[in-house]
């Protein structure tokens, strides 16, 4: 646990001064008092950062990888204490705070679904990258609504495709659900259900069921597979099988979307080359309701529809480009990093704790503590849900960002203190062995320790 930063600072002072020096038996006390009632604040900082420097470099997790922390306190616009937080982390999802940054930005209230407008008996739509479009966890679609109307839909497809992956992202994660195709426009967040329970299975959507086939032998790897560039399933189901579901993320392209929404609407779709001329919106989610979901469970296909669709919002053709605008004009006050996906699955991202926190402030100071905390998961929510927790009796006191991949986890966002600071903080570890969960429950007590020393 850290204790006090004060004791250890006295401690650290009084044994050199004897040691040194037998002049200082008698008179160290005299120093010491002068020191507590001269710039004590500067002496807890400088005390509080030999502590926490000394805790991680003696820890038998923290001392074995590459591990960085910052703290910063709000009210004292100040910050407190740091280890290694200026050098450079591969973040994994806390990459998702740059791009809900670049969200609350970009959009008020909701995100658009589509621009539109009524074309004799046809509906003219152009998508805008809405990934909620008949997406499981949203259960309110006006733009199904909408379509629903139409017995004729034309689509105008905007100029340029986005990349279906990231750069860095590994291209044989193409079948799990945590790497979904990037598109203009996602539908059932471009996955595929496969769902056993007991002896019948249910693939969803539908269309799909033809696709899937059934083999009663045991897996050569996977449960169920895809085909790398196309949408043929493999499900194998062991006599000993239990009831199971998974999400796989199907090939993406126009002609299947057209397919999709063909069989979903009953309805004509077609492509349509000319453009929209006073179109209308159609406005989903409301903006921190696709935020929180994204952040909570760490949504990678949220964050990438997101960040695509800011770019555009702010007339952007590619993500990158609209990252370079948002280095240079939005977020002058980070130092340099290296940014090139909305999810964080790439592992050429690499930011610095200190920039962490400095983004961390700047989304306080724009949108306010209260609704930054309420986009965060929690101690027992969201990807924190075995961590921080608290009595009944107790408030949630840490609001923050996980963010993992292999070998790889940081943790970054708001944390209050027993005695009722609000503090900014990021803490960040790569290149570890040992299992994940041992850092994670190190991380625990850790900043368990500071928030009790504050």
């Amino acid at each position: 646990m850290l204790n006090s930063p004060i004791p250890t600072l006295i401690q650290y002072f009084s044994l050199r001064a004897v040691n040194r020096n037998p002049y200082f038996k008698n008179t160290w006390p005299l120093l010491l008092l002068t020191i507590l009632f001269w710039g004590c604040s500067s002496v807890k900082q400088l005390a509080v950062e030999r502590d926490v420097t000394r805790l991680l470099n003696q820890s038998e997790v923290f001392s074995s990888q590459f591990t960085g922390f910052s703290l910063f306190d709000i009210e004292a616009n100040q910050f407190v204490t740091a280890h290694n937080s200026t050098l450079k982390f591969t973040p994994a999802s806390n990459t998702k705070l740059l791009t809900l940054y670049a969200t609350l930005k970009s959009f008020r209230d909701s995100i658009p679904s589509f621009a539109y407008q009524k074309k004799d008996s046809s509906l003219l739509v152009a998508p805008l990258g809405d990934p909620s479009f008949l997406y499981k966890p949203f259960r309110r679609q006006p733009a199904l609504v909408l379509l629903q109307s139409a017995k004729n839909i034309q689509i105008s497809w905007p100029a340029n495709d986005p990349e279906p992956f990231g750069s860095g992202w590994a291209w044989d994660d193409y079948i799990y659900n945590f790497q979904t195709q990037r598109s203009w426009w996602p539908i059932y967040g471009n996955t595929v259900s496969i769902q056993k329970v007991d002896d019948s299975l249910t693939v969803t959507p539908s269309f799909f069921e033809d696709y899937v086939e059934v083999l009663e032998q045991t897996r050569p790897g996977e449960l169920v597979d895809r085909e790398l560039k196309f949408n043929v399933f493999k499900a194998y189901l062991e006599s000993d099988t239990s009831d199971f579901e998974r999400i796989i993320p199907f090939e993406y392209s126009r002609e299947l979307l057209l397919e999709l929404l063909q069989d979903t609407l009953e309805a004509e779709v077609s492509f349509d080359g000319s453009s929209l001329i006073k179109p209308d919106t159609l406005y989903s989610q409301h903006v921190d309701t696709l935020l929180a979901y994204m952040l909570k469970p760490s949504d990678n296909f949220l964050s990438e529809q997101l960040l695509l669709m800011a770019a555009r919002q702010n007339g952007f053709e590619d993500v990158e480009s609209f990252i370079d605008h948002i280095r240079i004009t939005w977020l002058t006050g980070l130092t340099d990093m290296v940014w090139v996906d909305g999810s964080g699955l790439s592992r050429y991202n690499l930011i610095a704790p200190v920039d962490q926190v400095r983004l961390l402030k700047q989304c306080h100071d724009e949108f306010g503590w209260e609704r930054m905390t309420a986009l965060l998961p929690t101690g027992g929510e969201g990807t924190l849900e075995d961590l921080y927790l608290t009595d009944e009796d107790e408030s949630p006191y840490i609001f923050a960002k996980t963010g993992t991949l292999s070998n790889n986890h940081s943790l970054s966002g708001y944390l209050i203190t027993r005695s009722g600071k609000r503090m900014i903080f990021s803490f960040m570890n790569n290149h570890y062995t040992r299992p994940t969960e041992e850092v994670k429950r190190a991380m625990e007590q850790f900043l368990l320790s500071v928030r009790n020393a504050y």
